[in-house]
């Protein structure tokens, strides 16, 4: 009979909390205390849904390096290499909206600026907007992508991306504007 090898309990505790609570739907307000990066996601999430008026389409997805396979899985390691440390998911709607539009909320925590440069699609010249002073975006049709300190924001309009252009932005600014005065 083989004997596999013994692992410390406080081991198996981090993996099983890595495996069960990151990427379950939950709600933000029961994010962990601040310092943490959960916490920290939540309130730019937050901050971004408020300053953009919207509405959230559901609760917010957590991803961690033991399950960001389950949502990039091309991408997933890349984003690894670079750093990533955890990924607040969540969607969000106009005010009053109905159907199918909405917006994708994707913010990464890279633990840091080179990490969010490792993982950044540079723009073309014609596709860069600067969203707020200092903050300059890949943006494009339906979609918006910048680095703000250590976090890489992904945008993204389903359905109607002309129709989610003016929410989209205000999404951006919000999350920009959060991010930089962390």
């Amino acid at each position: 009979m083989r004997r596999l090898p013994m692992v410390p309990i406080a081991f198996l505790a981090a993996v099983a909390l890595a495996w069960v609570a990151p990427g379950c739907d939950g709600p933000d307000e029961a994010a962990p205390a601040d310092g943490d990066p959960q916490a920290a996601l939540a309130g730019l999430l937050r901050a971004a849904v408020a300053a953009a008026g919207a509405e959230p389409a559901g609760e917010t997805t957590w991803y961690t390096p033991a399950n960001l396979y389950d949502y990039i899985d091309g991408q997933a390691e890349e984003f690894l290499a670079a750093g990533f440390v955890l990924l607040g998911h969540r969607e969000v709607r106009a005010p009053g909206a109905e159907g199918r539009p909405y917006v994708e909320i994707d913010i990464y925590d890279m633990a840091g600026p080179e990490g969010v440069r490792k993982v950044m699609t540079e723009p073309p010249p014609d596709k860069a907007a600067e969203i707020v002073p200092g903050v300059q975006a890949y943006r494009d049709a339906g979609m918006c992508e910048f680095g703000a300190g250590r976090y890489y924001v992904r945008l993204t309009a389903r359905f109607d991306p002309a129709g989610q252009a003016a929410l989209l932005d205000a999404l951006a600014r919000g999350i920009a504007e959060a991010a930089t005065t962390e």
